[in-house]
C-alpha cells in the first residue's frame, strides 16, 4: 500500500472532528482524487476499505471520470474479494449512506453481493465466509427495499434456501431469520413463510424464526377485511410471540407485541384493569428495549421497528384513556369522553393495511364496534356526540368524528326494522359486535358455537371465559417450543377444514393431538439411559428380532396416562367399529381412538395410509377425527426423517359418505442407529 496515502489518513485521523470522524476523509485529505485512484487496489483489501467507500461516496461532483472509475472498480473487488469481517462490515454500513454510489455500482454490485450470498450459504463454508455472507445478504435486501436493485434475484435465492438451510453454516442461519421476516414484510411470498418454518428447527435460529412468523401472523391480521381472518391471525400471532417469550425470557421485542395484542383484546371488557395491566407491561417492554439497543450501532431496518413498537405503545395509551368513558356511566367531562373515544378510534385506524379504505381493516375490525357501541347503546351518550358535531368545531370539522357519528347513526337505522316487515327467523341483532369483543372464544369454539355461547350465556361469564381462554390458550405457549407449536397450528388447520371441527370435538382432540407429539418428542430425543426397559423397543442390536407392537402400544397408553389425559384413557376398548380400539381416549360428550401399528417394510406415507382405512372405521359412529400411530421399523443407516416429517393428515371418505374422516397420522422412527453410527446421506440434487 502506498505509504502516502497511510500517513495522509493518520494525519487526517489525528486532527479530524468527531463529525468529521464519523462522516469519513474527503479526496483532498489524502492527496487527491487521482492519488486516491492509484492506490484504490490495494485500500480495498485492506482494514482501510470503509475510507475507500466514504470517499467514493461523497465525491459526487468530480469531473475526473477515470479516477472515479477505478476507486468503483476497486470497490466491488473488495466486497467481493475482502476477507475481513470486521472491516467488512464497516464497509457495507458506509455504502448504505450513499445511494448515489450504490445506484451507480448497479447490476454489478447486485452480483458480487449474490456471490457473497450463496458462499455465506454453502454448507462447507468456514464462520468468516458465512459471517460476510449474510453481511452481503442483509446489504443486498436493503438496496431492494430501498429500490435501488430489483428484488427478484434475491428472492429467487432465499425461496431455494429451504432446501439447504438445515445444513448452512450457523452465522448464516443464526441471521436468516431477520432476512427472511424484512424480505416477506416487504415482498410477501409464502416460500419466504417456508424458509422461517425451517428455521424454527434450528437452535440457533429458533427463537428470530419464530418471531418473524409471529409478526407475518401480524401483518395477515393487519389486513384483514373480516373478523374470522383477524381473530385467527391475531391468535395465531400472540401464540407465536408467547412461544418467543417461553424460548427466551429476554425477548423485550417479543414481549411488546404481546402486550399490545394484549391491550387491544382487554378493551373490549368491562373490567379495564386488564387493559391498564397490559398498557404497563407494553411501556416497560419498549422501554427495556430500547435501552438494550442505545449506544451502539443500529441497522436501517431496526428504525422502522422502533417505530413501530413506540406506535403500538401510543395505540395502547390512547385506548387506556379511552376506555373509562367507555365503561362510565357518567362523564363529568363530556367533551373530554368524545375526544378520547374519537382518538381511539382513529388510533386503530392509522394500523390499517388499507387505511383509504372506507371499510374496517385489521384491529379497526375489533375497536370500532366496541366504540360505536358505547353510542348505541346509550341516547344519553349519543345526544353528546351529536350536540358535539352541530356546536363544537372542534368535533364538527374532524373527519374522525365525523365517521363515527356517520356509523351510529348507520347502525341504529340498519337495526330498525320497517313496522310492515316481520322479523327474519332466527335473526340474532348485534350478534357481530357481541363476537367481536369475544375473540378468543371465537377462534376457539368456532362461529356457530360462539353464537350459541352469546345467546344463552350471561355476558358477565361470557367475559370471564373470554379472558380465560385468550390466557390460557392464545397468549401461553403450551408446549414452549415455537416449531412445535407451528406443527399444531398447521395440523389444527388441516382439521378445521372438518364440519366436525367445532369447539366440544375441538378443543379435545386438540388436547388428545398435543399430548401424542409430545409423546414423539420424548420418543425421538431418550436414550437407553433413561428409557429402559420401556423403551428398548425403540433400539435395535446385533441380531436382535424386530420389535413387537405390544411394548410400543402400551408405553404410549402408559403415557398418555400419566399426562393431562389420565382418567381418560382406556387400553384394548372392545365393540368399537365391530373391533377392537388400541388407545380408546373418552372424553365427557366424545370419543377418539389411537390405532397403533408397527411397519416393516414400506413406512412412506402412501404405504402408512393403507393403515388408516381401519382407524376410520373406529370413527363411525363418533366424531371424524382419530389417530394412526406407527413404530416405523425401516429406519435406514442415514437416520429417520425429523419429527415435524413425522405427523400429517390424511382424509378417508369412502363411496356415498358426505364427508371425509380426517386421520392424523403420527410415525414414530424404531431401529434408529446410534447419532455416532448414522452415516450422512448423499446431497439431494437442486
Amino acid at each position: 500500500m502506498n505509504q502516502a496515502i497511510t500517513a495522509s489518513l493518520q494525519a487526517w485521523a489525528l486532527q479530524a472532528t468527531a463529525d468529521e470522524l464519523h462522516a469519513g476523509p474527503r479526496a483532498a485529505d489524502l492527496g487527491g482524487l487521482p492519488a486516491v485512484a492509484a492506490d484504490a487496489t490495494h485500500l480495498a483489501p485492506s482494514p482501510l476499505f470503509p475510507y475507500l467507500i466514504d470517499i467514493a461516496g461523497r465525491e459526487n461532483q468530480t469531473v475526473d471520470e477515470s479516477a472515479r472509475h477505478l476507486i468503483d472498480k476497486a470497490i466491488l473487488h473488495g466486497l467481493a474479494e475482502h476477507d475481513r469481517y470486521s472491516s467488512y462490515l464497516s464497509a457495507t454500513t458506509r455504502l448504505i449512506r450513499y445511494p448515489s454510489l450504490t445506484t451507480r455500482l448497479g447490476r454489478p454490485l447486485e452480483r458480487v453481493l449474490q456471490q457473497r450470498a450463496e458462499a455465506g450459504t454453502d454448507p462447507e463454508a468456514d464462520e468468516t465466509t458465512a459471517a460476510i455472507g449474510a453481511t452481503a445478504l442483509e446489504l443486498w435486501l436493503h438496496l431492494c427495499t430501498t429500490q435501488i436493485l430489483r428484488p427478484h434475484r434475491l428472492l429467487a435465492l432465499l425461496t431455494e434456501l429451504p432446501d439447504i438451510v438445515t445444513n448452512a453454516p450457523t452465522e448464516m442461519t443464526k441471521r436468516l431469520p431477520r432476512i427472511a421476516g424484512l424480505a416477506h414484510e416487504h415482498f410477501p411470498d409464502d416460500d419466504l413463510l417456508t424458509l422461517l418454518h425451517r428455521l424454527t428447527g434450528i437452535p440457533d435460529a429458533e427463537a428470530d424464526a419464530g418471531f418473524e412468523t409471529a409478526l407475518a401472523d401480524l401483518r395477515r391480521a393487519l389486513d384483514a377485511d373480516n373478523q374470522d381472518q383477524l381473530v385467527h391471525a391475531l391468535a395465531q400471532a400472540r401464540t407465536g410471540f408467547a412461544a418467543v417469550e417461553a424460548t427466551d425470557e429476554a425477548r423485550h421485542d417479543a414481549q411488546t407485541y404481546a402486550a399490545a395484542l394484549d391491550a387491544i383484546m382487554a378493551f373490549q371488557r368491562a373490567d379495564t384493569a386488564p387493559l391498564r395491566a397490559a398498557a404497563n407491561r407494553l411501556r416497560d417492554a419498549v422501554t427495556h428495549h430500547q435501552a438494550w439497543l442505545s449506544g451502539g450501532y443500529l441497522p436501517p431496518w431496526s428504525w422502522a421497528r422502533a417505530e413501530a413498537e413506540t406506535a403500538w405503545l401510543q395505540l395502547a395509551e390512547t385506548l387506556t384513556t379511552a376506555a373509562e368513558p367507555l365503561t362510565s356511566d357518567c362523564w363529568y367531562h363530556p367533551s373530554q369522553a368524545i375526544a378520547a373515544l374519537r382518538d381511539a378510534y382513529q388510533a386503530a385506524r392509522s394500523f390499517a393495511v388499507h387505511a383509504d379504505s372506507n371499510d374496517p381493516h385489521g384491529i379497526e375490525l375489533l375497536i370500532r364496534p366496541t366504540i360505536e357501541s358505547a353510542f348505541i347503546d346509550d341516547k344519553a351518550r349519543l345526544a353528546v356526540l351529536d350536540h358535539a358535531l352541530a356546536h363544537d368545531p372542534t368535533f364538527a370539522d374532524d373527519p374522525s368524528t365525523q365517521r363515527l357519528h356517520i356509523a351510529v347513526h348507520q347502525a341504529l337505522r340498519c337495526s330498525q326494522p320497517s313496522p310492515d316487515a316481520a322479523p327474519a327467523a332466527g335473526k340474532r341483532d348485534g350478534l357481530g359486535k357481541e363476537l367481536s369483543r369475544l375473540p378468543a372464544v371465537l377462534h376457539h369454539f368456532g362461529i356457530e358455537d360462539a353464537i350459541e355461547l352469546v345467546n344463552n350465556v350471561p355476558a358477565r361469564l361470557q367475559q370471564a371465559i373470554e379472558s380465560i381462554l385468550w390466557n390460557a390458550k392464545i397468549a401461553e405457549a403450551e408446549t414452549g417450543n415455537i416449531k412445535i407449536e407451528t406443527k399444531l397450528g398447521e395440523l389444527q388447520r388441516q382439521l378445521a377444514a372438518s364440519p366436525d371441527w367445532i369447539g366440544a370435538s375441538a378443543g379435545p382432540f386438540q388436547m388428545l393431538l398435543q399430548q401424542t407429539m409430545l409423546f414423539l418428542v420424548s420418543r425421538h430425543n431418550i436414550g437407553a439411559t433413561m428409557g429402559g426397559e420401556r423403551t428398548a423397543y425403540l433400539r435395535t442390536t446385533p441380531n436382535s428380532a424386530a420389535a413387537l407392537e405390544k411394548p410400543f402400544h402400551q408405553d404410549y397408553k402408559e403415557w398418555i396416562s400419566q399426562g393431562p389425559l389420565y382418567n381418560v384413557a382406556q387400553a384394548e376398548t372392545i365393540d368399537r367399529g365391530r373391533g377392537r380400539a388400541d388407545v380408546l381416549v373418552k372424553f365427557r360428550n366424545v370419543s377418539f381412538c389411537v390405532e397403533c401399528k408397527r411397519e416393516t417394510t414400506d413406512a412412506s406415507k402412501d404405504g402408512l395410509r393403507s393403515y388408516a382405512g381401519q382407524a376410520a372405521v373406529y370413527t363411525d359412529t363418533d366424531i371424524a377425527f382419530a389417530i394412526l400411530l406407527v413404530l416405523d421399523l425401516t429406519t435406514p443407516p442415514t437416520g429417520a426423517p425429523d419429527l415435524y416429517s413425522n405427523m400429517w393428515v390424511e382424509q378417508v371418505q369412502r363411496e356415498e359418505e358426505d364427508n371425509p374422516r380426517y386421520i392424523v397420522i403420527a410415525r414414530l422412527p424404531g431401529k434408529k442407529p446410534d447419532p455416532s453410527a448414522t452415516r450422512t446421506p448423499p446431497r439431494r440434487d437442486g
